[in-house]
């Protein structure tokens, strides 16, 4: 009779060792599949701010070949973009914000005069 609760304890401790054993792998699972989730978010939001870059520059760039490129804010239900133009002679320094509800930085970009191309492009450092 002893010899058999001593098994019914060898199975109760296997199904318990199993049952934690399941429970880490499912836990481990999510926590690696939230992870990928957070950092593809993080990559789609990298991407839409480059994107977004690209096509400032571009429009001022067109601004300039036109000759009306001044200082601008521009709001919709997503961004508030606040440029300032500073004419520099040979080029133009344009200081631009970027602020939404997953975004707020500042970028600075120069644009020659003569050839409109992009001489530098620097992020504005906090603080």
């Amino acid at each position: 009779m002893k010899k058999l609760l001593n098994n019914q304890g060898s199975a109760l401790q296997i199904v318990l060792v199993t049952f934690l054993i399941m429970i880490f792998s499912l836990t481990t699972c999510l926590f690696l599949i939230h992870q990928k989730v957070t950092h593809y978010q993080h990559i789609d939001l990298m991407m839409k701010q480059k994107n977004l870059e690209i096509l400032l520059v571009k429009y001022y760039v067109e601004e300039m070949q036109e000759g009306v490129l001044m200082s601008d804010d521009y709001e919709d239900d997503n961004y508030l973009i606040e440029s300032y133009v500073d004419d520099m002679g040979s080029f133009y320094e344009i200081t631009t914000h970027v602020e939404s509800l997953k975004m707020n930085y500042e970028f600075i970009v120069d644009i020659n005069t003569t050839t409109f191309e992009v001489s530098q492009f620097e992020y504005k450092k906090e603080g």
